[in-house]
């Protein structure tokens, strides 16, 4: 699959409102909680985490990753009101997009900080291609000579992905710069929302 360039920005959308639905932070492993405690703070947001089933390593099997999705997919079924802004970082981001190719009425926008993907996985360029979401990818720059091509292919291979990169800051941003990292997230949030409340102007918010 040929990558498209991702439209990358230098500064946020102004922020247009409260964010409506509601927002969960998917994690790989257990700790949730404390890993995005800046973010639940930030957005009211909800945690997962699959603390009893498959770990997701640098080397991810078909079943692990079949575990995961499945067990976050009904996770979200059974918390509430669905569509989800999904917020995932490192490893559990490969898992969130598979999930939201998947399942796209259960994701209104991905929030993808400092994706840690491998790109030789079978099928992996087709799982970007899958997701319908808007979505965003938010990576760290340590240093100006950091390599960046990882989740910037991300953001390419998804439809109108957006990437976006923090200056000067260690992975990863959703906790070494959180306050960048959030701005950014609540304001593309807030438009995914509404360009889905033009599409869907019957569509039910949280509950």
């Amino acid at each position: 699959m040929a990558l498209t360039e991702p439209l990358t920005l230098d500064s946020p959308p102004p922020d247009i409102g409260q964010i409506r639905h509601r927002v969960v932070c998917l994690h790989n492993g257990t700790g949730a909680v404390e890993w995005y405690s800046r973010q639940v703070a930030a957005y009211d947001a909800q945690t997962w985490e699959n603390f009893d089933g498959a770990f997701l390593g640098a080397t991810v099997t078909e079943d692990q990753l079949e575990e995961w999705v499945s067990g976050a997919a009904a996770a979200l079924q059974d918390g509430g009101v669905t569509p989800v802004h999904l917020v995932a970082s490192g490893r559990a981001a490969y898992a969130t997009i598979v999930l939201a190719g998947r399942y796209p009425e259960l994701v209104k926008s991905l929030i993808l900080g400092d994706p840690e993907v491998d790109t030789s996985i079978e099928g992996y360029a087709h799982s970007l291609q899958l997701v319908q979401a808007p979505s965003l990818v938010i990576a760290a720059v340590p240093q100006a000579d950091t390599d960046i091509a990882e989740p910037q292919s991300i953001a390419g291979g998804i439809d109108n992905g957006v990437f976006v990169i923090i200056e000067n800051t260690a992975v990863p941003a959703h906790r070494t710069r959180a306050d960048s990292f959030n701005e950014w997230a609540t304001s593309f949030m807030n438009i995914a929302e509404g360009l889905h409340t033009f599409a869907e102007p019957e569509e039910d918010f949280r509950a």
